[in-house]
């Protein structure tokens, strides 16, 4: 693993640690923006679109418990617990959590967020059946230790969506 040094020579900083903190500040100053962005898809008819994609790819329970990894404003954890389903969301960045929880408020949906890096994740093993992320993956440090996390979050059976493009 690759190191770089601080300005003054005296600290040095784990690169994904830096490159975590540059995501988070950029989140940051995006998370007013991106929570309008998906207020108005949890409004019209995408909200609808997408839970039916991942229904359909979803395993087959009429209760599913469910990671949304990265969730930002909550676009996925609202819309999943919307449809009736025990939610779980996860992001690094309190400014979107912040978001999220007000998302799930204008809804009245309940939504268990967790503050945390979606690389190390202070949850016990085999409990999902379902994991959604969206626009995550190109924010990673280390995208394959991260999918190796969140496999091991995954109840035999579960299954990971993962979207991460337009």
């Amino acid at each position: 693993m690759s190191s770089i040094l601080a300005e003054d020579n005296d600290l040095v900083v784990d690169e994904n640690t830096a490159l975590n903190q540059d995501v988070q500040r950029y989140w940051t100053r995006r998370a007013a923006e991106y929570s309008h962005i998906n207020a108005t898809e949890l409004a019209n008819a995408k909200c609808a679109r997408w839970l039916k994609k991942i229904m359909e790819y979803a395993p087959d329970a009429p209760l599913l418990r469910v990671l949304d990894i990265g969730t930002g404003p909550g676009f996925f954890a609202v819309t999943l617990a919307l449809a009736g389903h025990r939610v779980t969301a996860v992001d690094m960045t309190e400014a979107m959590l912040t978001e999220a929880r007000g998302n799930a408020a204008h809804y009245g949906v309940h939504v268990d967020f967790i503050s945390a890096d979606v690389h190390a994740m202070p949850l016990a093993d085999n409990q999902f059946d379902l994991i959604v992320t969206r626009n995550v993956t190109w924010n990673l440090a280390e995208p394959l230790r991260a999918y190796r996390e969140w496999h091991r979050l995954l109840a035999p059976g579960g299954l990971l969506l993962n979207f991460d493009a337009n």
